[in-house]
């Protein structure tokens, strides 16, 4: 251990992964996709969920795919039909994910 030097990796904080995903992530897929930010609303409680989906992730590229399937199912579903807005909530937030 007296040869080995501590390497602080730096990462995001969750806090920062959602104020990122709000800002630039969701809307770079949603106009991406075609749809607009009244297609799709998602609850606050909601994106501790996309932002952790599987654990720890230090960085971002993990939610902006986790947004990028979120954005897409929303997208299939009004392709097939299925008449919007979508409201992502606690009880629904698995069938876009």
């Amino acid at each position: 251990m007296d040869r080995l030097e501590v390497i602080q990796m730096p990462s995001y904080t969750d806090e920062e992964k959602i104020a990122i995903a709000k800002g630039y992530v969701l809307p770079h897929y949603l106009k991406e996709s075609g749809l607009t930010a009244n297609d799709i609303t998602i609850e606050e409680s909601v994106w501790e969920k996309i932002t952790r989906p599987l654990g720890f992730d230090a960085g971002i590229r993990t939610l902006e795919r986790t947004v990028e399937g979120v954005v897409r199912k929303a997208a299939y579903k009004m392709v097939n039909g299925q008449p919007g807005p979508f409201h992502i909530s606690e009880t629904n937030v698995k069938e876009f994910m």
